[in-house]
């Protein structure tokens, strides 16, 4: 028989058995648990729901916990996912003694998904569970199916199979889980002191929602989530405008939709999710059946499309058309007395050209919105592909202008540019949709507006505003195509039309050169130096075989003389006339973190979107922002000056924009204590409005 007395003689084997027994009792202590499950199917995607311990006997209440980690980018769906995506859910009814199962949701982040906005959390997220125990219950099961929707550009729904027994006898607290659900559940909005819902009720525009709330302390970068648990508005998806805020009162715009019909709003509740930086609240709302003014609201459609006219016959004065212009005024000039049904056809030819590229923009801008890529005015300036072919169209039309269209090309893509830039009808054609092209490096006021509503719509409204800006830009071909006898009022041919071309085909040599500089942030200065020099000597070899290497060679060496003698003429005079522009100031890159710094420190920050392709980003540099008193007031020591350079893909940048519902440059913005949440300047500057908005920011009551 075992001697136990010997133990005593054997400490070492006492104190295993004593680690033994503590393991084992802690063991039996933890609270039930599923332990970390994954799926072969979804390898990023990890689950584990543990019991706290803690039972409420008087309630009957069983809390838990649902931890959901994902690796990389994957992200999970709130209890409203948004324009796309399914809410985690658990099926639990096979489970035994439980007779209700809540489900907590902490405040959620907004993402974009395969172009659609979405909500939902990425990398860890915990929700809280209760349990409702029936009345006498000692034991049970939690058991069902866990459906848990994970997403990157693909989305997937995986499910896990949940059997979780516990014994109320045994159960007891486990400090841990306890802290968990705790943490968890101060991640819960909830209805907070300090914030008053003014007005929650529908607008004129059918499914619009117009929602005004006010707190004690300033807004600073409110984020807004509706829900609603009726179930007739299940499948009702809420789209949130950016907010506006006033200090302490913000207003926001909610457009309801449905995949059918819309249901009845009037009288539903919907909860009102905001949260603030460190602040998260959810405020239950019933909507006003009364219909609300609709001054704060969006603006209408009809208004939008006004403005795209607007916008889009502004495109024609900008100095990005003025070459194609000048193609089209020179066709008039110099070709032979035509019918009045010919020259008609001829406008309308380009009209049709201008309509169909701005239906094509809407086309490709939509496709990109729908695969997640970012959108914009003028971005495909972004692929150099895109500019090196632009190169060769307008360096086809500048020779086409100087009459150098009798040698041919490569293959046969002089005879093909030779045909289509000649008065036919697709030469005029091609002639709108190349104007069309060169205007969206310029930004014409009015048209930021319309380009903002659109492309923050769906794909019939993008078509819509596109084929109005097409329409505005074409009016004064469409005006001439209905009063061809306008064309009369040209001068009339002469001697003088020998230098008509030449100015013409100058011009679009211009063009060619600024687009060849906007591959220098792709190849370099040094490669954009040789490729410079290439197409100068390009040019000029095609020139002289076209008319002759000794007329050439007498032009080339006038244009010299020319040059020089005005180069000087200019630098005698220069102290008359010439005003040096400063040296640009130091700029920080963009960064949201950097705002929200600078603004809590009682600063200013004056925020600069910009890319090397945009023409009024140029101007409203040169003109405004290097000018005085702006130059000055930017140098302040309370200014933080921060750029956004839009000229590559950055999707810092478009996220920035689009987060401002704009979608393209030049955008500039003004924040400080006084206007957290920024004043939006126009989209082209004046000395007036940047000064009024930096003066508005300031806290002016130190």
């Amino acid at each position: 028989m075992y001697n136990f007395y010997s133990l005593w003689r054997k400490p070492w084997l006492l104190f295993g058995l004593f680690c033994g027994l503590l393991f084992t009792a802690n063991t039996l202590a933890s609270p039930p648990s599923s332990g970390w499950l994954t799926s072969a199917e979804a390898p990023h995607l990890s689950v584990k729901l543990t019991l706290t311990g803690q039972y409420d006997a008087t309630s009957r209440v069983l809390p838990a916990t649902l931890q959901v980690q994902l690796a990389d980018d994957w992200k999970t769906y709130w209890q409203a996912p948004g324009e796309g995506g399914v809410a985690p859910s658990l099926q639990w009814s096979e489970s035994q003694s439980i007779t209700n199962l809540d489900w907590f949701w902490p405040a959620p982040y907004r993402y974009m998904v395969q172009g659609f906005a979405t909500q939902g959390y990425q990398k860890n997220v915990t929700f809280p569970l209760q349990l409702q125990l029936a009345s006498g219950a000692t034991s049970g099961i939690l058991q069902g199916v866990l459906t848990m929707p994970s997403c990157t550009t693909v989305c997937l729904l995986t499910d896990f199979a949940l059997d979780l027994p516990f014994d109320l006898s045994t159960l007891q607290a486990d400090e841990e889980q306890v802290f968990l659900f705790s943490q968890a559940m101060s991640k819960v909005p909830k209805a907070l002191a300090g914030v008053q819902i003014q007005q929650a009720g529908l607008t004129a525009n059918p499914g619009q929602i117009l929602i005004k709330m006010t707190r004690e302390h300033t807004w600073i970068t409110p984020e807004i989530f509706i829900h609603s648990n009726d179930d007739a508005l299940a499948d009702v998806v809420y789209q949130v405008a950016v907010p506006k805020v006033s200090g302490a009162d913000l207003s926001v715009m909610v457009t309801a939709s449905h995949w059918l019909d819309l249901p009845t709003l009037a009288g539903k509740t919907l909860t009102i999710t905001i949260t603030d930086q460190d602040f998260a609240a959810a405020y239950p709302v019933t909507l006003t059946a009364s219909t609300l003014a609709t001054t704060d609201s969006a603006p209408s459609l009809l208004l939008i499309l006004l403005l795209a006219l607007a916008g889009g016959l502004i495109l024609n004065i900008m100095p990005c058309v003025l070459p194609v212009i000048g193609i089209k005024l020179q066709g008039l000039l110099l070709s032979k007395p035509q019918q009045t049904s010919t020259i008609r056809k001829q406008f309308l030819a380009s009209a049709l050209g201008i309509v169909a590229s701005f239906w094509l923009l809407a086309i490709v801008l939509s496709l990109l919105k729908w695969s997640g890529e970012s959108i914009g005015w003028g971005i495909q300036f972004q692929n150099p592909y895109f500019i090196g072919v632009m190169i060769l169209v307008t360096w086809l039309f500048t020779l086409n202008l100087a009459g150098a269209f009798e040698l041919r090309l490569p293959g046969s893509l002089g005879t093909w540019a030779a045909t289509k830039g000649n008065n036919s009808y697709a030469g005029h054609f091609l002639q709108g949709m190349l104007a069309t092209v060169l205007a969206t490096p310029c930004t014409a006021p009015f048209l930021g507006t319309a380009v903002a509503f659109a492309l923050s719509a769906d794909i019939a409204t993008i078509l819509l505003i596109f084929t109005a800006l097409g329409i505005g830009m074409a009016l004064p071909w469409l005006l001439l195509a209905a009063l061809p006898q306008l064309s009369g009022w040209l001068p009339k041919p002469g001697r003088w039309l020998c230098w008509v071309k030449p100015i013409f085909a100058n011009m679009m040599f211009a063009t060619s050169i600024w687009l060849l500089s906007l591959l220098t942030p792709f190849i370099g200065k040094v490669a954009f130096g040789l490729l410079l020099s290439a197409l100068l000597l390009l040019t000029l070899l095609v020139m002289a075989r076209t008319f002759g290497l000794k007329i050439m060679l007498y032009l080339s060496s006038a244009l010299v003389l020319l040059g020089a003698a005005l180069g000087a003429v200019l630098l005698l005079t220069a102290a008359s006339w010439q005003q040096v522009l400063p040296a640009d100031h130091s700029w920080q890159t963009l960064s949201e973190q950097h705002i929200q710094t600078a603004v809590e420190a009682g600063n200013l920050v004056f925020v600069d979107v910009t890319a090397d392709w945009c023409i009024t980003c140029k101007a409203n540099k040169i003109g405004v922002m290097l000018q005085q008193p702006v130059f000055d007031a930017l140098a302040a020591p309370d200014v933080l000056r921060l750029r956004g350079d839009w000229t590559l893909r950055n999707p810092a940048v478009s996220q920035y924009l689009q987060s401002n519902n704009t979608f393209g440059v030049p955008f500039n913005k003004v924040y400080g204590p006084a206007a957290p949440a920024g004043i939006a300047l126009p989209t082209l500057l004046t000395t007036d409005a940047v000064l009024q908005a930096m003066e508005q920011a300031r806290d002016h009551t130190n």
